[in-house]
């Protein structure tokens, strides 16, 4: 039995944690450690800046559609995608046909290829490019979807498993299944407007969501806490929440409190968007820069006003693919990372307060994936990949 220290008095309490902010050097008084590792959290990332000396070497790549004499090609990264389990391998999908693993481990300084593979001929795209790349959960499987098809690989033979094919030109698909998901669907939505549900177990399309206006859907997210729910825009400029449970119709239309209900969401077609604040927000892209931000629990326009985002050229004429940005999704104060034609335009969505190095070089940025394990952010800039990551510096 612990005695008690002499005068009579019982046991020391532990005196509760007193977090001090640095910057202001003022006491923030007693926080729980899960709130305190927010904020640590976003500390980091208000430094986040380009790395100079991380980055890939040129992709110079003979045309594998050329006939004749070899012709040979800057191999475009058309979008990316960071190893969720372990955050060391970056899954990359390029517009010659091709997708790539490379080591992004935080020790190495050059992100070399691990492994680049050609994917399967598609006949309705006689390029071959592919529109976007996932990995499963655990990184055991990834999935590349091009116009006709989606394709399952196992990561570590690099090898296909499974192919399945659409009756509909392809645009875009998003890995809906988690660890703990009860259906391990994939998403996939095409030219006429349809999102259907392929069912990973079985290979094979078991749901289809009807798009009434049959416009092309380029944008889809699903819900990061709710399994049956996700978000699409589509070219008609509207942005729509959807509900697996209800195959027939939407749930609502995201638009402006005041207007009617047949205007847009968007003046110009929707080609981006991500749920953020644990998915009681979603923040859209058109196709000439402009950016909102939704509430979720009622579909309107929050208040807030950007400034447009410069898209680069690939990102303004390539209308096979959706444009592809990161956000943090769960800091409640979150931050969004949007590929522009000078850098990347990093700014926190609630304030609209770019970062001190946001948009910091002259290169043009095609795509973005957001490292949830390192606070870091990759991006492709024509074929090479580029990295931001936390390095404080003095602010004059």
């Amino acid at each position: 039995m612990e005695q008690a220290p002499s005068g009579g008095q019982g046991p020391k309490r532990r005196k509760p944690n007193r977090i001090i902010d640095l910057d202001i050097k003022r006491s923030i008084g007693a926080i729980s450690s899960t709130e305190y590792k927010r904020r640590a959290i976003i500390n980091e990332i208000n430094y986040v800046a380009y790395a100079l000396h991380k980055t890939s070497l040129p992709a110079i790549y003979i045309n594998p559609m050329s006939t004749g004499a070899p012709n040979y090609v800057q191999d475009d990264i058309l979008g990316m995608e960071v190893d969720p389990r372990e955050s060391k391998r970056l899954l990359v999908i390029s517009r010659y046909n091709s997708v790539a693993i490379y080591n992004v481990s935080q020790n190495v300084q050059i992100f070399d290829q691990m492994k680049r593979m050609t994917i399967p001929h598609d006949p309705i795209d006689n390029n071959g490019s592919p529109n976007s790349a996932h990995w499963l959960w655990d990184g055991t499987v990834f999935t590349v979807c091009t116009m006709d098809s989606v394709h399952f690989w196992d990561s570590f033979t690099c090898k296909i498993i499974e192919t399945v094919k659409m009756r509909t030109k392809v645009l875009n698909h998003v890995m809906a299944a988690k660890k703990y998901s009860y259906n391990k669907y994939v998403a996939v939505t095409g030219v006429e407007g349809h999102v259907f549900m392929i069912d990973m177990m079985h290979g094979i399309v078991v749901m289809t969501m009807r798009n009434i206006e049959k416009k092309p859907i380029r944008a889809i997210h699903w819900h990061p806490t709710n399994e049956l729910q996700y978000v699409t825009g589509n070219d008609n400029g509207n942005i729509y929440l959807w509900d697996i449970r209800f195959q027939r119709d939407f749930v609502f239309k995201f638009k402006n409190e005041d207007s009617f209900s047949v205007s847009t969401s968007h003046t110009n077609p929707v080609i981006g968007l991500r749920f953020y604040n644990d998915g009681n927000s979603v923040i859209s892209v058109d196709n000439k820069g402009c950016i909102k931000t939704w509430e979720v629990s009622t579909g309107h326009l929050r208040p807030n006003h950007y400034e447009s985002v410069p898209l680069c050229d690939l990102n303004k004429n390539h209308i096979f693919k959706d444009y592809q940005f990161a956000v943090t999704e769960n800091l409640k104060e979150d931050i969004v990372f949007l590929p522009s034609k000078r850098g990347m335009r990093i700014f926190d969505i609630e304030s609209g307060e770019h970062l001190p190095f946001s948009n910091d070089i002259p290169l043009p940025m095609n795509c973005a994936t957001y490292d949830s394990k390192r606070f870091c952010v990759y991006g492709g800039s024509n074929d090479l990949i580029k990295l931001w990551r936390p390095e404080r510096k003095i602010i004059d």
